[in-house]
């Protein structure tokens, strides 16, 4: 289900999607049981989010699969309201089970930065091409119904002193530099998985 409290920044109120149950309200993927847990922050418009995506999102994508990792999906949205947007969007994709699907169709095709793009239309046109096409993701894309969440999240974010995306974090130590591409990252979940 889903919690709704007040915001405390303005009147919007904060509905939390079904799957956001992680620290700050992320979104969580993957197995709750997984021995390695990764927190990623990243804004859907963000172009170093995008490259981190098409790196290494096939091997986190591949270690949530086999219940290697949990992802805490932290969606930021700073970089004005194309990102708002498309992570209200997100949020209604993960009410309904599908925000993995819908993260990754939204990366694969990644419109340039500031540039409009994350339409409500295109929203739902790519919510529809992973499955989503009921009333409910529709009207929560049109209406906003996450933008309170959306809000608190980038609140969150900065209360953890997350001050850029994308920041990936396994089991509370950040990955820098090689550490974000596939084998670094593999290596740094298997050190992790260690501990």
């Amino acid at each position: 289900g889903f919690a709704v409290q007040s915001s405390r920044e303005d009147c919007t109120p904060v509905v939390l999607p079904a799957t956001a149950t992680g620290p700050g309200n992320s979104i969580v993927v993957g197995d709750p049981d997984a021995p390695v847990t990764v927190d990623v922050y990243e804004d859907f418009q963000c172009p170093a989010c995008g490259t981190l995506e098409e790196l290494t999102g096939p091997t986190i994508s591949e270690l949530i699969d086999d219940g290697t990792i949990k992802v805490n999906y932290h969606i930021m949205s700073f970089l004005g309201p194309e990102s708002v947007r498309a992570a209200n969007a997100a949020a209604a994709a993960a009410d309904e089970g599908k925000f993995k699907e819908f993260h990754d169709a939204l990366f694969a095709d990644q419109p340039a930065e500031h540039s409009g793009g994350y339409k409500n239309d295109e929203l739902i046109e790519k919510g529809a091409s992973v499955g989503l096409t009921s009333e409910a993701f529709v009207s929560a894309v049109r209406d906003g119904k996450f933008n309170g969440y959306v809000a608190q999240v980038d609140e969150n974010a900065s209360k953890d002193g997350v001050t850029a995306t994308p920041t990936v974090i396994v089991n509370g130590k950040q990955l820098q530099g090689e550490q974000l591409e596939p084998e670094g990252f593999r290596k740094a979940v298997e050190e992790a998985a260690k501990d």
